[in-house]
């Protein structure tokens, strides 16, 4: 793949029963993804430049919660690059000086 159409990041989003949450959640953090679980099972899992076949781990979530759920999956490219840094004033450059 080119780094030119690489993905950035990769967002999910799903709900599981709160009995499987804790499971479902070390799994991702074990696979390397942020993760962020509500008590409720509300899951917003976060993926920087994801290596794994994203595929493969949603059939493993499944096994792991032991049941299908929806998964919304986001991909983000970066398109555009741009650092923003506040520019010296003449006061500050003096006060340096």
């Amino acid at each position: 793949m080119s780094t030119e159409n690489a993905i950035d990041l990769v967002r999910w989003t799903f709900t599981v029963d709160a009995e499987h949450k804790q499971a479902v959640e070390e799994h991702l953090a074990d696979l390397g993804a942020e993760v962020f679980a509500r008590a409720d099972g509300q899951f917003i899992v976060l993926w920087d430049e994801p290596e794994n076949e994203l595929d493969e781990v949603v059939e493993e979530l499944w096994e792991v919660a032991g049941v299908t759920f929806e998964v919304t999956h986001e991909t983000f490219r970066r398109s555009n690059l741009e650092v923003y840094h506040q520019e010296a004033t003449d006061e500050s450059d003096r006060a340096a000086a």
